[in-house]
């Protein structure tokens, strides 16, 4: 059970499917719903890597699905909370661009044969809390009913700060991917002699 059916893969697994779930209810007008959704979506975020460590059952598919899975639960969030004007749209734009050129940063590295790192940085961590951190105060303010003009503020303040860490990550992430396309460069003309 430690290839692709596992326990961890599955609750990852699940994470992908609630982000879909979570934009649709969400921009429907179920905010009950779509707070349900998220919260179990953010649990299985938290169980997947302790019943990976705890089962061990860590493996790289996981390591990779982990990845999407926030990245897609973010990105649905972020763009449910622009369409309604509860965040605003360049917080969505610098993270989810960010994702889009990790992702072809990743396929880059792939079709070219080099290593794909798939471990978070630190900053990369550090921006994702942040980010999880106002979806869930915009949502919390939303369900209370609580003004705009209250939670704005705080969830500007958050997304100057989100934005600096997804910077410094994305500048993080290219250096990595530069050293791993150049170990793959090495691989390819050291195979090629």
């Amino acid at each position: 059970m430690h290839g692709l059916l596992n326990i961890p893969n599955a609750l990852t697994a699940s994470r992908l499917v609630l982000a879909p779930v979570f934009l649709w209810l969400y921009l429907k007008g179920n905010e009950d719903g779509a707070l349900i959704a998220f919260a179990v979506a953010a649990a299985t975020d938290a169980l997947d890597g302790l019943a990976a460590r705890l089962l061990r059952q860590q493996t790289l598919l996981g390591a990779f699905l982990d990845a999407a899975a926030d990245k897609l639960l973010l990105a649905c969030a972020l763009i449910a909370l622009a369409v309604k004007g509860q965040v605003p749209w360049w917080l969505t734009g610098v993270v989810v661009g960010r994702d889009v050129l990790l992702a072809g940063g990743s396929v880059f590295l792939a079709a070219h044969h080099a290593p794909v790192p798939v471990r978070p940085t630190r900053i990369g961590k550090y921006a994702t809390a942040v980010v999880f951190f106002i979806v869930v105060v915009v949502l919390a303010a939303d369900y209370h009913e609580t003004p705009a003009a209250r939670s704005a503020p705080w969830v500007a303040a958050l997304g100057i700060l989100a934005c600096a860490l997804v910077v410094g990550s994305a500048v993080q992430y290219a250096s990595s991917f530069s050293a791993s396309a150049r170990l793959g460069r090495r691989a390819h003309d050291s195979a090629g002699r």
